[in-house]
């Protein structure tokens, strides 16, 4: 399969346009491969975890967290240049897809809601906000069925019309817009004149972690009961108040700490989430369950690792799993 067929799966998958200002989706090391049958999907770019996918022959590495977030030289010893002397030798492609995934609306960063069957589901911290735009142009003859279909199944289009002057009218997500329009050209033969505008609704909202209601409420200790059977790890951490029964849950994979004033706005009897610090323990106004980063972004790619593996109909795609740094030692 070509590579760049795979890149453009990737970004179809985790779009880039929607990661952080801050964050650094997207290529992180251009293999000098053209194509390849494997793509190997792992968590953290460590040099065992990439080596490991790199012997079993993987042509494409995609991982959650970015080896860089800003360009450097490799001109010292550690992990950095232990895996570009992993990567580059084997002309393998490294791609990353961190914030870019975790903002994917239904995407696998939400498994937990998921697993625990939410409902009134919404985002805890929008990242963008964005309405589409309107494009119209003039067409003498009437758009086939055919192309009408082909254009209205492009990714992010809302509808497609023609009146009877022979105006046509798309509404399309902005991000998609330059895509569709190569589409139009392509079936038309020709690019026509379009005229943009852009509207004020509906906006499509992405951002990270979300809050909604359990099917029924359960007591905290049965709802920790059944955290504990979702996520790989040996102790969860607890702090705040402890409520008698949990009907409201909000959760963020990875570090959500700073999001613990929006769970208690969303009305969450509890909040699900990792890396959680000392100070906002002792002041949470809602009752914080510590996962670890790791458990919640392990099974994510795991699930991304499925779904790639039906988007990738020309490669064989696997999972590499990584390892929680943290351990816990019993006295």
């Amino acid at each position: 399969m070509k590579i760049q067929d795979i890149l453009a799966i990737f970004r179809k998958l985790a779009p880039e346009e929607n990661q952080s200002s801050w964050d650094n989706s997207g290529v992180q090391v251009a293999g000098t491969a053209t194509e390849t049958d494997k793509v190997a999907v792992t968590l953290e770019p460590t040099p065992a975890a990439v080596s490991r996918c790199i012997e079993w022959g993987a042509g494409a590495v995609l991982t959650h967290h970015p080896l860089y977030m800003k360009p450097k030289a490799p001109s010292a010893d550690g992990m950095y240049l232990d895996v570009l002397r992993s990567v580059i030798p084997a002309g393998s492609w490294l791609y990353a897809a961190h914030t870019s995934l975790d903002t994917r609306p239904n995407g696998p960063a939400f498994w937990l809601g998921e697993a625990l069957e939410l409902t009134g589901k919404r985002l805890l911290e929008v990242e963008h906000g964005r309405a589409p735009v309107e494009a119209s142009f003039y067409c003498e003859e009437p758009i086939t069925r055919e192309a009408a279909d082909i254009w209205a199944d492009h990714d992010g289009v809302h509808s497609v019309a023609q009146s009877r002057t022979g105006e046509v009218r798309l509404v399309c997500d902005e991000p998609h817009w330059r895509g569709l329009a190569d589409k139009i050209e392509f079936s038309l033969g020709k690019r026509p004149l379009f005229y943009l505008r852009s509207l004020t609704a509906p906006v499509s909202e992405v951002g990270f972690g979300e809050a909604g209601e359990l099917p029924e409420p359960m007591p905290f200790e049965a709802f920790m009961d059944r955290l504990a059977g979702l996520v790989e790890r040996d102790a969860l951490l607890v702090a705040g108040p402890r409520p008698e029964t949990v009907r409201t849950v909000a959760y963020c994979g990875g570090s959500g700490t700073s999001l613990i004033e929006r769970a208690a706005n969303a009305g969450a009897d509890v909040f699900v989430t990792g890396d959680m610090k000392y100070h906002p323990a002792v002041e949470t106004p809602v009752c914080v369950v510590d996962v670890g980063h790791f458990s919640l972004e392990e099974e994510m790619m795991r699930r991304f690792a499925l779904e790639l593996d039906e988007a990738l109909t020309g490669a064989e795609v696997r999972f590499f799993p990584g390892e929680d740094p943290f351990s816990v030692y019993s006295k």
